[in-house]
């Protein structure tokens, strides 16, 4: 990682150093002893002891050792293990200061783009030389471009409420069945450049009791990211939503990007966006993903990702229980 202070690999090679330090200074302390016990028989023998007296030495001394050597060897590890949580937060907090850096550009980009546009519009609009029929058709533009900056907006606040008190719902009896399907219609109708192959497999009658709103915005955001995230020259979505008991599985399919094993747990992460920031090709925020993770667990269920690795596509299954009624006090 580039930035100042200690980068990651500078902090492994110190902590690599400090323990063979720590060892090395064991491991002649160690040999010092031996010969501290060597030293005293040589004297007592000189001294004309019997061997009597030299095995009491012996023992004595190895006794000393012993307790002496376990002492050693408990704070060897407690030194060890503290060096090794002092890299690990070292490590954390520069990966850390890593994504919220690309946070930064992504937020930066995002906002700079529909800005643009709606100046450009505004321009067009106070122009003599643009015919009211060419006026009417940029207000729609301009309301696509303010959506825009309105679902970033709410994604950069509802961030920071999760993060400090959680996600309070609004909660009601509704059917997940026809929420699936609604989100896929909208899907649907997401302007992308190359054909869009939707295979839906959705059980009727589906009931729980949940945020309509919020599970929506979840379900939508993991759509999107298929949408999104994808270099094959057509999309293939499937989705899955069946019941077994009182447990309720949802599961979306794509033959996008894939993920590799380090980022199939980490893409849920605030900020978490793979690669540099610089060199995407794809609009974001690094929230959607776990803005949709929240709202999940707020409900009580999970969401994973699997990946056969990149460019193999990936799978995001959501699990929830069935309830329809209220049986926990939401967050």
């Amino acid at each position: 990682m580039n930035g100042r202070g200690i980068s990651s690999k500078s902090a492994f090679w110190l902590f690599i150093l400090l323990a063979v330090y720590v060892f090395v200074q064991t491991a002649w302390w160690v040999f010092l002893m031996a010969r501290l016990v060597d030293e005293k028989v040589d004297l007592a023998q000189q001294l004309g002891g019997d061997q009597a007296l030299v095995d009491q030495i012996v023992a004595e001394e190895v006794r000393r050792q012993v307790m002496v050597g376990l002492e050693g060897v408990v704070f060897l590890v407690l030194i060890c293990l503290g060096a090794w949580l002092i890299y690990r937060a070292l490590i954390k907090t520069r990966e850390l200061t890593f994504h919220q850096q690309n946070f930064l550009m992504a937020v930066t980009h995002e906002l700079k783009t529909p800005l643009a546009s709606i100046k450009i519009y505004l321009d067009s609009l106070q122009s003599p030389k643009i015919p009211n029929e060419k006026k009417v058709a940029i207000l729609p533009k301009m309301g696509e471009d303010l959506s825009r900056l309105q679902k970033l907006v709410e994604n950069i606040l509802d961030a920071g409420r999760f993060e400090r008190s959680g996600y309070r719902l609004n909660k009601s009896s509704f059917s997940l069945s026809r929420l699936v399907k609604e989100a896929l219609d909208m899907t649907e109708k997401v302007p992308v450049h190359k054909p869009v192959a939707l295979d839906r497999s959705i059980e009727d009658g589906i009931e729980i009791f949940g945020d309509r709103t919020a599970l929506l915005r979840a379900i939508s955001a993991v759509l999107e990211n298929s949408l999104k995230y994808n270099n094959e020259p057509e999309i293939h979505i499937e989705a899955r939503l069946t019941k077994e008991e009182d447990r309720i599985t949802l599961r979306i399919s794509d033959n996008g990007v894939g993920l590799g094993a380090g980022d199939v747990q980490a893409v849920f992460n605030r900020f978490y966006r793979v690669g540099q920031e610089l060199q995407r090709q794809h609009s974001g925020t690094g929230l959607g993903l776990y803005l949709c993770r929240e709202i999940i667990r707020a409900h009580g269920g999970e969401i994973a990702a699997q990946s056969a690795g990149p460019g193999k596509g990936t799978t995001f299954t959501i699990t929830m229980k069935a309830n329809t009624h209220e049986n926990n006090s939401s967050r």
